[in-house]
Formats: structure tokens, sequence, C-alpha cells
């Protein structure tokens, strides 16, 4: 049976919506495309919880070997310097295993990186 890997990711984050308007895009434009470089990363999503201001990613993985591997990478520079741009701490970083789940056949696809157009430097 296949099964899938999980890694949860939670910083605290300023949230406000001046400062969301330019960390969205460099989410999409500059961490998304590093995570998916992770050998068999298959997708990743970032949350905003307003809660607790907080933002949280999930990215899956094909195998316990990759998101071991990524999850060595989740105390990388690159990660740490990623969140300081974004005015960031760093809170968790933890490992799953995929155990059900269901995508519906009818959801549109969502282009992300066509509708959050990148940061104007």
């Amino acid at each position: 049976m296949k099964k899938l890997y999980a890694r949860m990711m939670k910083a605290a984050c300023p949230i406000d919506p001046e400062t969301m308007a330019t960390t969205v895009p460099f989410l999409q434009h500059d961490t998304i495309p590093h995570a998916m470089a992770d050998h068999g990363a298959r997708q990743i999503f970032f949350f905003v919880d307003h809660q607790d201001d907080t933002v949280f990613s999930i990215t899956i993985y094909d195998t316990q070997e990759d998101l071991d591997n990524a999850m060595r990478e989740s105390g990388s520079e690159f990660r740490f310097a990623s969140l300081a741009k974004l005015g960031c701490t760093a809170l968790d970083a933890r490992a799953f295993e995929v155990v059900a789940g269901a995508v519906n056949p009818d959801a549109p696809e969502v282009d992300f990186a066509k509708i959050i157009p990148p940061i104007n430097n």
C-alpha cells in the first residue's frame, strides 16, 4: 500500500494585512519553489491562523526517506533567513504519516503562482 508523509512547520508571524501583502508573494515565489525542490515533495500549502498570529505549512512527501531529508532541512539557514525576512520566529517542525485523505475529482485546480504576483523590489 502506498503511503504518504507530511511535514508541518509553524511560525509566529505578523499577519496584519500590510505585512501579509509582502509575506504571501514571498512565500509563493521564494519559499515554495525552494520547498518543492526537495526530493519527493508533492504538495505544499501555507495557512494563516488569525487567532494566534501564526503561519504554518504542510508539505506532502512520497517516502519516509524524503520526509527525513526535509526534516533535516527544517533547521537550515535558508529557513531561518527566510523567516527573519518576514519578521517571523520558528515555533515547531513535525513529521507525520498520512493515514487517510481524499481529493474531490471535481475540485478546481488552483495555480497560486498565477494569482499571486511577485513582489517588485
